[in-house]
């Protein structure tokens, strides 16, 4: 008896490939090159579509050919010219149709939260109901991914095809957003709606392959200890037990971990796509704020909350930044041009891990060769106290409270306070919560209106500061006359089995290298550089460790920075190339940073590894 599903293969040729003979030829072995879906299996039956309407018979070479490569069936199809038919690919036939096929894929980090396939009578989405590695990989989801070669780019759909994953803070039309929190995902519905910013990607041919792991509500967590509701993804990278930091883990773990998929989009708040890209080793930016729309977002605060993404090169993010941000012939035209100053503020340089800084050097001296120019060394505390109207409190101390006042209050109006209602009222009781957000329960209420108040007015002050005194607004195509180098990763392993005295209770209270991008509202880089070393306590043996330094440029000039990371000279140095590995760790196990002034107290943060949202 022969089985109700066959695989099948499409192909379309028009009259000058039918007398030519190879090029349907050529085609099969571009499918094999170009898609990972391709088998030569799905050529045990194949549907050619032709043009030619007075009837087509094949080449003997060609015939010759299908026959090798274990063909039974021919059938030919007439191609309509205005209605081309089925797109190009496998498909399986089932009961008299065929049907596009998708690979699955095993998530063997622990990245997604659930996979996704297309519901095209609900112009939605479903989750995918399927298992395919139990045994082998008995935790894992397995994501189904389609066919690259239905997808043919168009002036309207100029990334069709490309793959995307997108955190599970973001909303995603009949799924439900659950954000990492089981109460949550059990009180609300599936969304009727998909976010915004992720319909943007929809409309210009992105596909959707599944939601991705967050913290809690995107708030501040140490893996694992902190993730209760769920198991925290795994960081690929070193000996595989590195912390993947957070808030967007999923996200930047699925990019490093996976070639299957092209791209991801997390948020940053405070460091959430920033510290995860650093972490891991990829490429994330954090956008200048208002670059992408917010609705459909469960919402930290508004006037901190950005839309990003990762990729696993600077070209990969190129395309992702301008399917996000927008590119025409004025941010082209900005984008070509080279900033003309590098600001190195002491401030946060150098840092005290030695094989760490010399990484960190030999980036910054070819990035100064790229752009002719020899960095600028500034201290921004200090220049903080010669040019400030409020210079006589130092910048540390003018800030300490400004992002906890500013945007604690958003969280618990904005969100948090009505799940906490909705649920005690459906349930009659109160929803459980990770040890961070217990902790946010009983805090967020206690900041005042006026605290916020003077927050956001000197939040205001130091920015319009900053654009007069250390890099100059970016003009209106985009262009930064300026950028910033700043260092993300400090060459200490950061473990994700770390036990810690007690649950984290962070509120952002204090001033870090982390805190500029979003207190001047601009877009800030990630870019791995070539690897550190560490032992491992769970191998022993010597390990690569991700390092990384971020590129900042002036509010607005984000697809300039994307660019100026994708430009050839710099490409070669944006890589993890393996080089030499030596028997120990070289330089000081302290992850701490030098500050020159000690008006600044700037250091590294005490919870670096996890940042804020």
């Amino acid at each position: 008896m022969q089985p109700r599903i066959r695989s099948h293969a499409v192909v379309r040729i028009d009259k000058t490939a039918y007398y030519m003979h190879s090029p349907p030829v050529r085609k099969l072995t571009r499918f094999a090159a170009d898609d990972d879906v391709w088998s030569s299996s799905f050529l045990a039956s194949v549907v050619i579509q032709s043009n030619i309407s007075d009837g087509c018979s094949l080449p003997a070479d060609v015939e010759q050919h299908l026959t090798q490569q274990g063909t039974s069936n021919i059938f030919f199809a007439l191609a309509d010219p205005e209605n081309p038919g089925l797109p190009e690919g496998p498909y399986f036939l089932n009961h008299g149709s065929l049907h596009q096929a998708y690979r699955l894929y095993p998530d063997t980090s622990g990245a997604f939260i659930v996979a996704t396939v297309p519901e095209p009578s609900q112009d939605g989405f479903r989750s995918l109901d399927a298992a395919a590695y139990g045994e082998e990989h008995p935790s894992s989801l397995s994501v189904a991914v389609p066919s690259r070669l239905y997808y043919t780019k168009t002036d309207t759909k100029p990334f069709a095809g490309l793959r995307v994953a997108i955190k599970d803070i973001m909303d995603l039309k009949g799924l439900k957003t659950g954000a990492s929190s089981r109460a949550y995902t059990s009180l609300y519905p599936a969304r009727s709606e998909t976010a915004e910013t992720v319909q943007r990607l929809i409309d210009l041919g992105f596909v959707v392959v599944g939601k991705l792991k967050s913290t809690q509500f995107a708030d501040s967590e140490w893996p694992t200890c902190d993730w209760v509701d769920y198991h925290g993804p795994f960081n690929p990278k070193g000996d595989g037990y590195l912390t993947t930091s957070g808030s967007s883990a999923g996200s930047a773990s699925a990019v490093a971990s996976y070639k299957w998929l092209d791209f991801a989009l997390g948020t940053d708040t405070l460091g959430s796509i920033r510290a995860p890209a650093a972490a891991q080793g990829v490429f994330g930016m954090r956008p200048s704020q208002g670059a992408t729309a917010l609705r459909g977002l469960i919402p930290y605060s508004t006037k901190f909350d950005t839309i990003g993404g990762f990729a696993r090169t600077a070209r990969e993010f190129r395309l992702l930044a301008q399917a996000l941000y927008g590119s025409g012939p004025p941010k082209e035209a900005a984008a070509t041009r080279k900033p003309t100053k590098l600001l190195y503020p002491v401030d946060f340089w150098t840092v005290s891990h030695r094989q760490s800084q010399e990484v960190f050097d030999e980036f910054i001296r070819r990035l100064e060769t790229f752009l002719g120019v020899e960095r600028t060394v500034i201290s921004i505390g200090r220049l903080w106290n010669k040019t400030s109207s409020n210079g006589a409190t130092s910048l540390t101390g003018y800030l300490e409270h400004a992002f906890e006042w500013a945007a604690n209050p958003d969280q618990w109006s904005g969100f948090l306070r009505d799940f906490v209602e909705d649920y005690e009222t459906q349930r009659g009781v109160p929803p459980a919560l990770n040890p961070q957000l217990r902790f946010k329960r009983d805090y967020l209420p206690t900041v005042t209106a006026s605290q916020q108040a003077e927050a956001v007015e000197r939040l205001d002050a130091f920015r319009e500061w900053f654009y007069e005194n250390v890099m100059p607004p970016s003009q209106d195509d985009g262009y930064s006359e300026s950028i910033m180098v700043l260092p993300w990763t400090d060459g200490v392993p950061v473990y994700r089995d770390t036990y810690k005295h007690g649950p984290q209770q962070f509120t952002g209270r204090g001033f870090f290298f982390y805190n500029i991008g979003p207190y001047i509202e601009a877009p800030e880089m990630i870019v791995p550089v070539r690897p550190t070393h560490y032992i491992s306590k769970h191998t022993g043996r010597v390990e690569e460790l991700p390092a990384a330094v971020s590129l900042m440029g002036s509010k607005g000039s984000d697809i300039m920075l994307a660019e100026l990371s994708a430009r050839e000279p710099l490409l070669y140095m944006c890589v993890s190339a393996r080089v030499g590995l030596r028997s120990r760790v070289l330089g000081s196990p302290s992850g701490s940073l030098s500050a020159t002034s000690s008006n600044t107290r700037m250091q590294w943060p005490p919870m670096w590894g996890d940042l804020q949202a």
